[in-house]
């Protein structure tokens, strides 16, 4: 009985190192001013809102984001229907505080399709 319960042990003391966890991102703050690019129209964009939200809350769990040394992050966000297919919304985003422009976190592209799905890709200082 000694020996059964000690394999068990054993068996589910391997298993659990062999588990990975993966760590919950701490959502940081951001603070984001949207401005419509000149020329659009919002009525053209039904689901504008829901992108918005999706994509603040990706932003806030990004690893650049996460990585930052600022303080605070903010940012001026632009946004418009994509020249390529109008079905997509695209944003870009720059840091307000030019002071930290050159970081990876400072700049980005993001899109959103028909499906909302969000897809974000940083400049990284370039």
């Amino acid at each position: 009985m000694l020996k059964h319960a000690f394999v068990f042990i054993t068996i589910a003391l391997l298993l659990s190192s062999c588990v990975k966890k993966e760590l919950e991102a701490d959502f940081r703050p951001l603070q984001m001013h949207w401005v419509l690019a000149q020329g659009e129209d919002e009525s053209q964009m039904p689901r504008k809102d829901d992108c918005v939200i999706l994509l603040t809350a990706r932003l806030m769990a990004e690893p650049p984001v996460q990585a930052s040394t600022a303080g605070e992050l903010s940012y001026k966000v632009t946004y418009s229907r994509s020249p390529e297919n109008p079905e997509i919304l695209k944003f870009e985003g720059i840091c307000k505080d030019l002071s930290i422009a050159d970081t990876p976190e400072c700049s980005w592209v993001a899109t959103c399709d028909q499906d909302l799905k969000i897809v974000v890709k940083f400049h990284n200082g370039d």
